[in-house]
């Protein structure tokens, strides 16, 4: 069963260039599964009177196009398949003009809060309807492989308002803190074509965290380490194509100093 919203881009979903970020396209799709859920009966508080939640795993989205401030966007999402430990879900944004702007393929968890062990999905799955049609090939797989090149950290601390109702740092956050890391100059004439993430721990006291990436051409590969337990939570990928650089340069030109 297909689920779809629509959503405006606001001031502060877009960045110095007025198109919005990677980011919150990545939060509105999530945003959108979860009103799907509420629905169907399998939101976070449906499964809290169970002791469970849900928790993305693995994600991977592939960026077409930005769309601007105030213009309005289309999230469609709908569960894969459901089997055993992981339930897979798809998604497609689409512009004001019904262009493809994102696509999206994600895995999902079922954990118990309190163990924050993994449990079956078969139960649950009996609520969920899924629609076999994925927006990738069928043999599609979201993994991510470690390269070298040229490296860059960035030091971060997790704070309150990077936890979600979930009390970890959202997987917003992680991908956030790996796009901070490139530096400011390769995001004035480059923009994301391609996120490959992989969720592996999660985050949930404040703590500091390095991010490596090391950066390849154009593509980068992405690590997140929590320094109290010095354990890698966060491995991914990102591929980024050349912008219109006159273009965002005159932009971040525009904008710089005019803040109020």
């Amino acid at each position: 069963m297909k689920h779809s919203d629509t959503f405006i881009i606001n001031s502060f979903d877009v960045d110095i260039t007025k198109l919005v970020t990677p980011v919150a396209l990545c939060a509105v799709m999530q945003e959108t599964a979860s009103r799907q859920c509420v629905d169907i009966g399998i939101s976070v508080d449906d499964l809290a009177k169970y002791n469970q939640t849900w928790m993305l795993a693995r994600q991977y989205v592939k960026f077409s196009g930005y769309p601007s401030w105030r213009s309005s966007i289309t999230v469609e999402t709908w569960p894969r398949n459901r089997t055993g430990l992981r339930a897979l879900r798809d998604f497609i944004v689409k512009d004001e003009k019904g262009e493809e702007i994102a696509k999206s393929v994600t895995n999902w968890m079922l954990i118990d809060v309190n163990t924050r062990r993994l449990c079956k999905i078969d139960e649950l799955g009996k609520k969920i309807e899924v629609t076999e049609e994925t927006v990738m090939p069928e043999d599609f797989k979201i993994k991510v492989e470690k390269s070298d090149g040229e490296k860059i950290t960035a030091l971060f601390r997790s704070r309150s308002s990077d936890f979600d109702m979930n009390a970890h740092v959202t997987s917003t956050c992680y991908i956030k803190w790996i796009l901070d890391t490139v530096p400011f100059e390769f995001h004035k004439t480059h923009s994301v074509a391609e996120l490959y993430a992989e969720y592996i721990e999660e985050i949930s006291s404040e703590v500091d965290v390095e991010s490596v990436a090391y950066m390849k051409e154009n593509s980068f590969y992405h690590e997140l380490k929590n320094l109290q337990t010095d354990r890698i939570v966060f491995r991914g990928q990102t591929t980024w194509r050349l912008c219109a650089a006159s273009i965002r340069v005159q932009s971040c030109s525009a904008h710089r100093g005019t803040a109020k």
